[in-house]
């Protein structure tokens, strides 16, 4: 088991609770820092795991819709010219923002059919960053990263609704 006595910073803690030095202070500081930097280091741009200046079409039928951060997921499966299925992933927008649009975890269901534009993977593997993603009977359903539609119709949405609350 771990001797938490001997790590270096349980002393150096122990030393700052008898005096509370400006030494003290900075190190506190940096540490703060670094914990709430974290989160935002950690996130990756789009562009690095896909080609964001092409554009492809892709049509299957849902395997599975994972509705979970940072990402939403959809596996889909794709009939190819030789007739044989491959299954692709498509990754969309953050499950906060589409569930803020009104989606939820069972939006797309195993079955569906999917038509998916978006941009494919930089290392050639069967995955894209959807931009829309249109069902079998033409309705466009969005939530793909390029989502800026979407945002604005919300954002109207918004505030159609408080311009009302503030009128007289």
């Amino acid at each position: 088991m771990w001797n938490l006595n001997a790590l270096p910073v349980k002393r150096y803690l122990d030393n700052f609770k008898k005096d509370n030095t400006v030494k003290g202070k900075i190190f506190t500081f940096i540490c703060g820092t670094l914990l709430n930097a974290s989160p935002t280091l950690s996130h990756h741009n789009f562009a690095a795991h896909y080609q964001v200046d092409a554009i492809i079409e892709v049509s299957g039928v849902v395997t599975e819709f994972r509705f979970v951060n940072p990402h939403v997921r959809l596996y889909f499966e794709v009939r190819n010219e030789d007739g044989v299925l491959e299954t692709w992933m498509a990754e969309g927008d953050a499950s906060v923002a589409l569930r803020r649009s009104g989606w939820t975890a069972d939006h797309l269901k195993t079955g569906d059919r999917v038509r998916i534009v978006g941009s494919p993977s930089r290392n050639g593997s069967n995955m894209l960053g959807w931009d829309t993603i249109t069902l079998a009977n033409g309705t466009r359903i969005g939530g793909g990263s390029g989502r800026l539609e979407e945002r604005l119709r919300i954002l109207d949405q918004s505030l159609a609704q408080f311009r009302q609350q503030r009128s007289p």
